[in-house]
């Protein structure tokens, strides 16, 4: 099996293959949510941490009497996913201090689960000063050792520094794949890259690694690849729905890149492996570019950046109906982008299990607009 068949095969029922990796690796599993937290302290105790997203199909319903309608869909799919028993292999969760449905839901997830390991973290905001760098880093050491006492376990400064270079050859190699994405006849699609990244979110990342490394060999392979008719850059919160790069690609383009939280951000920077772990943990992670940790000016740079890199026709803005740190971004992100970096924009407004056909509808109207 190649190792895009096999990235698809896991990509199409994550959690049976959770299930049957906790199964064969006898680890404890715990849950994070968004890039911002260090899964690196998970690692070094031991544990298998994974990135929580929601299983597709299922409806929203055990969860509509904890969430309002309003809150983040994707959470709400999530916690609902919980509440029906999904995660029988999951011991607890990281919430970060990120958008105000996963920042105030703890307590809820205590009451509601209240053998988990429950942990929240503070990270950096715009302003990065030395105090508040020094105060993340003082968190993170807060978490390890609320983890070793929960799970009784150690983490080691050798458990760390290992877990730590593991996580950056993770980082680099996926980083790798969307340096191939540059070429002017890509060899991976937007939906195949959006399934390698979801599958490195949930498998253990040495084995993740290895399969990377397949994977790369046989992206590098020679073979034809059809010129795609324009390039496409999407941004977005949690961008899980395959079914929306499916549609993209349908309509003639082919996604590049990215700047969401399941893609890009969550691989865009490297921890240094030296003596201080816990603040250079902290230096790296306080420049993950999510709008609830750093300023719009700086995700500005950074999308006209990647923009430039990977040669993009336009960009799709993919936000989540209730996510409103990333929509009060969006009108100065549009405004700037259309003047300083001369790129055609739209915007469309996604939800979990959200209507596909008038997204159709104006993803193709904008495609042909770039055609032209």
């Amino acid at each position: 099996m190649t190792a895009i068949k096999k990235i698809s095969q896991i990509a199409g029922d994550i959690r049976a293959y959770l299930i049957n990796a906790h199964q064969k690796s006898g680890k404890k599993f715990l849950g994070v949510m968004h890039p911002v937290v260090p899964q690196e302290l998970l690692y070094a105790a031991g544990l298998h941490p994974f990135r929580l997203f929601p299983f597709a199909g299922e409806p929203i319903t055990a969860a509509r009497a904890h969430l309002h309608v309003d809150t983040s869909s994707i959470f709400r799919a999530i916690w609902d996913q919980v509440l029906k028993g999904h995660y029988p292999f999951m011991e607890g969760v990281v919430l970060p201090e990120s958008c105000e449905t996963v920042t105030y839901f703890a307590r809820g997830w205590m009451y509601h689960r209240p053998d988990d390991f429950v942990a929240t973290i503070a990270g950096v905001r715009f302003s990065k000063t030395p105090n508040g760098l020094n105060f993340f880093s003082k968190e993170l050491e807060s978490l390890a050792g609320t983890v070793e006492k929960f799970f009784g376990t150690t983490i080691s400064a050798d458990s760390l520094s290992h877990a730590i270079g593991v996580y950056n050859k993770n980082r680099e190699l996926i980083r790798a794949v969307y340096d191939l994405r540059k070429s002017e006849s890509p060899p991976i699609s937007g939906v195949d890259a959006l399934k390698t990244v979801m599958v490195s979110h949930v498998m253990d990342k040495e084995e993740n690694n290895q399969l990377l490394e397949t994977l790369l060999k046989e992206l590098k392979s020679p073979g034809e690849r059809p010129k795609p008719k324009t390039r496409l850059m999407v941004s977005g919160p949690c961008i899980t729905d395959i079914r929306l790069l499916e549609t993209l690609e349908a309509s003639g383009a082919i996604v590049v890149t990215d700047d969401t939280n399941m893609g890009s951000r969550s691989f865009s920077h490297t921890v240094d492996n030296g003596h201080n772990q816990f603040m250079a943990l902290a230096k790296a992670y306080e420049m993950v570019p999510c709008p609830f940790s750093i300023s719009a000016e700086n995700r500005l740079a950074y999308i006209i950046k990647m923009a430039a890199e990977y040669r993009v026709d336009g960009l799709v803005f993919a936000i989540e109906k209730a996510c409103e740190s990333e929509k009060m971004d969006f009108p100065y992100l549009e405004k700037e982008i259309r003047t300083k970096a001369r790129l055609p924009v739209t915007f469309i407004e996604t939800e979990y299990l959200c209507d596909m056909a008038p997204i159709r509808t104006r993803i193709d109207a904008f495609v042909e607009s770039l055609m032209k």
